[in-house]
């Protein structure tokens, strides 16, 4: 004759368990909002609308003991925190995963800064970077000892340079030797942030393994060091 009423009561327990967790959860969501509720925005409140579909959607659902419900309500509250604090925190979050993929993937670097990137050295100690030169990606070996830009013979078709119209008129001197190279003009070349445009370089006739990125680019910088094992190039 109870059962109704016993019912009743354990959907009331329910409903303040609810709003207690929802309380909480707008709670900390506020705190980490420098306005409080008045800066929310949209954005902000996808995160606890997710949160709150699942927790309804699961107590409609449930039918296990008040007790127990609570419990698995507490993951609900855990993946609440963990997805507004890290949306609070994603710019830090993005510069620690671009700073992680620059030392595994030393040729992407890492933006420290708007106009600031950040290379890691390879095994073998050199500098590469990845670029783009006229809308198409090229890999450099840093040269510090290079006056110029050197590309390969493979890079240079990649970009399209036809090799006919060369003029190999101009003799410089590799660490493999005197060979002849003939000048182009790159229309941009860019490292992330970092851009030169109408740059003279160089297509190598000899082999090149890598092409080379001398001072005709890193002079357009406002600073170039290295220390250790990093690279930091500064618009």
């Amino acid at each position: 004759m109870d059962r109704q009423p016993r019912k009743a009561g354990n959907w009331t327990l329910r409903l303040a368990l609810i709003a207690v967790i929802l309380s909480a959860i707008i709670g900390m969501a506020a705190s980490v909002s420098p306005g409080g509720l008045d800066d929310w925005d949209v954005a902000r409140a996808i995160p606890l609308g997710v949160i709150v579909i699942l927790m309804v959607l699961r107590l409609s659902a449930s039918t296990q003991p008040l007790g127990r419900m609570a419990k698995q309500l507490s993951v609900f509250v855990a993946l609440g925190a963990v997805l507004v604090v890290g949306y609070s925190y994603r710019d830090d979050l993005n510069a620690i995963l671009g700073r992680t993929m620059g030392a595994v993937v030393p040729g992407r670097g890492t933006e420290l800064a708007p106009g600031v990137m950040r290379f890691e050295a390879d095994d073998g100690g050199s500098f590469v970077v990845n670029a783009t030169v006229n809308g198409t990606a090229v890999r450099f070996l840093i040269d510090t000892g290079a006056s110029g830009i050197a590309l390969s013979q493979r890079d240079a078709r990649r970009l399209g340079i036809d090799e006919s119209t060369l003029d190999y008129s101009t003799p410089i001197l590799t660490a493999n030797g005197m060979t002849r190279a003939a000048q182009v003009t790159l229309r941009s070349l860019e490292v992330g942030p970092l851009t030169a445009s109408d740059i003279h370089a160089w297509v190598n006739k000899g082999e090149l393994d890598q092409s080379l990125l001398g001072m005709s680019y890193l002079s357009t910088l406002g600073r170039v060091e290295i220390r250790g094992h990093t690279l930091t190039l500064e618009r």
